[in-house]
């Protein structure tokens, strides 16, 4: 039998709680997750279920999975709707670590995928990136409105900061054997560009690794049915990985100019009545199906279509 350990992470503190024994507490520190993973080793924990936090958990996470110690980061908004379900109303860290612990329990939820060294500090890259980007945005979007040569300055700032960390990866890659070679196979699938394909090294190590519709609910591009009687409620996409949802937003318009299988593939959505946004997340939704079946391929992509993405 799995044990599970709930940790509410805090700034400074994580709230641990395992089995019926009273929630222990310590610093959210390199000496406090050393002290953390001895405590669950010695007593047989092996999947530790927390929330994401915005950050503060990143480092732990880390740590644990290389003790290899599996980690399930949970959507606040799961938990909060569980500990409701329980009827617990009431919220404190060692509540919170208490509910985490019985969520894991009774859901079993999957763990993440662990990452290497490697593509931990490549995803620094690029999350640094996707800032620099949405900084340049808002600036760009004050100089509608009036000409500012300190904001000019500074859009020539991020614009050499941006082609920096865009060398940094280009780097990074060619130090990194097995994430260059990653990023190569992904890139044979057309529309996708070396952008993307950092993208999903870093954001998504899943790909490759689970089924067709598990990667297409993990990224959020699976829609959700809103049916009831007679009623047949508007299909929509929610949640997931927008990171890798935006990447994949850009490769399928791409794709649709470029990739004929793909072009059609639209074209025949559009021409059965389907609006042209419906159209382009089934388009992402087939491309991220093409990229799964290339991670578990291990080759480039081929264009006997229905085939490989029947295996995948």
């Amino acid at each position: 039998m799995k044990q599970i350990a709930g940790i509410d992470v805090g700034k400074h503190f994580l709230d641990v709680s395992i089995g019926n024994e009273p929630v222990q507490r310590y610093e959210n520190t390199g000496s406090g997750h050393r002290f953390l993973i001895l405590s669950l080793q010695d007593k047989g924990v092996t999947q530790v279920v927390c929330e994401a936090t915005g950050g503060y958990e990143r480092p732990l996470v880390t740590e644990l999975q290389v003790h290899s110690i599996d980690v399930h980061v949970a959507h606040p908004n799961k938990v909060r709707a569980y500990a409701k379900a329980l009827g617990r109303l009431a919220k404190t860290d060692r509540l919170d670590a208490d509910v985490l612990r019985l969520y894991g329990e009774h859901l079993e939820p999957v763990s993440q995928a662990p990452q290497t060294e490697e593509t931990l500090e490549l995803r620094v890259l690029v999350r640094r990136r996707q800032q620099l980007v949405r900084m340049r945005t808002e600036e760009k979007n004050r100089l509608e409105h009036e000409q500012s040569e300190s904001v000019l300055r500074h859009i020539a700032w991020l614009d050499a900061e941006l082609r920096d960390i865009e060398q940094a990866y280009r780097r990074h890659l060619g130090e990194a054997e097995q994430l260059a070679r990653q990023a190569t196979l992904y890139q044979s699938v057309r529309g996708i560009g070396e952008l993307t394909a950092v993208t999903l090294l870093s954001e998504l190590p899943e790909l490759g690794q689970l089924s067709g519709p598990a990667i297409t609910s993990l990224v959020g591009l699976a829609p959700w049915s809103q049916d009831s009687g007679q009623r047949q409620g508007y299909r929509a996409i929610r949640g997931g990985r927008a990171s890798v949802r935006k990447a994949l937003y850009m490769s399928a318009l791409s794709a649709i100019r470029y990739d004929n299988g793909v072009k059609t593939f639209y074209l025949g959505l559009r021409k059965r009545g389907k609006p042209g946004k419906v159209a382009l997340v089934a388009v992402m939704r087939k491309l991220l199906l093409m990229l799964n079946a290339v991670g578990k391929r291990g080759a480039p992509w081929v264009e006997n279509y229905e085939v490989v993405l029947k295996a995948a």
